[in-house]
Parts: structure tokens; C-alpha cells; sequence
């Protein structure tokens, strides 16, 4: 696959479940910290593929 495509996909899947991990354990927020624990979860996907390869 495309890195460009993997990194959407990722994105997307670290945004949707960053705003649903957020309204389930702290509905009162909004959904600018939903959308910040989203990018926060794509990054530690890309540190540990990245500690990953290094350990390898």
C-alpha cells in the first residue's frame, strides 16, 4: 500500500476512535479534545511501528 493512503487510514481510524474513546469516559468535553486524542493515538501508532522496526 501507499504510505500517503496508510497514514489517511490511520488518521481517520485515530480520529474516530479517539472522539469515541473520549465521549464514553468523559462525555462533558468537547469534540476538539475528541479530535486531539485522535491525533495523539495516529502518533503513538506511527513511535511504535517506528520502535518496532528499530528493535528488528
Amino acid at each position: 500500500m501507499n504510505a500517503l493512503l496508510i497514514f489517511f487510514v490511520r488518521l481517520i481510524l485515530g480520529l474516530v476512535f479517539g472522539i469515541l474513546l473520549t465521549r464514553l469516559f468523559r462525555p462533558d468535553w468537547g469534540i476538539f479534545y475528541g479530535v486531539g486524542t485522535g491525533i495523539i493515538l495516529t502518533a503513538l501508532a506511527y513511535a511504535m511501528g517506528y520502535f518496532k522496526k528499530t528493535k528488528e
